[in-house]
């Protein structure tokens, strides 16, 4: 069985990779595209500065978050397609389009996967400011695809 720290666990290996990724793609980009992705690498940033904190609220709690086999198999086949992958964020494809297509689609994953999550964890605010900033990356990652 999976437990909550372990997904929180997996959330903040998103946010880590996701800044990863950002920060390389900002190093090759100018001007607005540049400001864009390091924005983005800063909002992961503070995503797992959260995420650390819910987690540790969690740690402290002895009566941890368990999951059945169903609940904890669906959960983490979302966690693992959310991810970004250790590969791209350390070498983001070379096309900037592509670049922003995989960012795209993680980002879309994540929602979906903290969406899911938020249902298992007593304090939702500080996950919904995460989900809701998702969403504004999607939006920037899409208004940038569509340049």
């Amino acid at each position: 069985m999976i437990d909550i720290n372990e997904l929180l666990g997996i959330a903040l290996k998103v946010e880590g990779t996701g800044y990863s990724f950002y920060k390389k793609l900002a190093g090759r980009t100018e001007g607005e595209r540049k400001e864009l992705f390091n924005r983005l690498a800063e909002q992961e940033r503070v995503h797992g500065e959260r995420f650390r904190k819910i987690l540790g609220e969690f740690e402290s709690n002895e009566e941890n978050t368990r999951f059945d086999d169903e609940v904890a198999g669906y959960l983490k086949s979302l966690a693992e397609v959310s991810v970004f992958s250790e590969k791209d964020a350390d070498n983001p494809p070379e096309k900037l389009e592509d670049a922003v297509r995989t960012a795209i689609n993680v980002e879309k994953d994540s929602i979906v996967f903290y969406s899911e999550l938020i249902n298992y964890v007593p304090e939702k605010s500080a996950l919904e400011r995460v989900i809701n900033e998702e969403k504004t990356h999607l939006r920037d990652l899409l208004n940038e695809f569509k340049r």
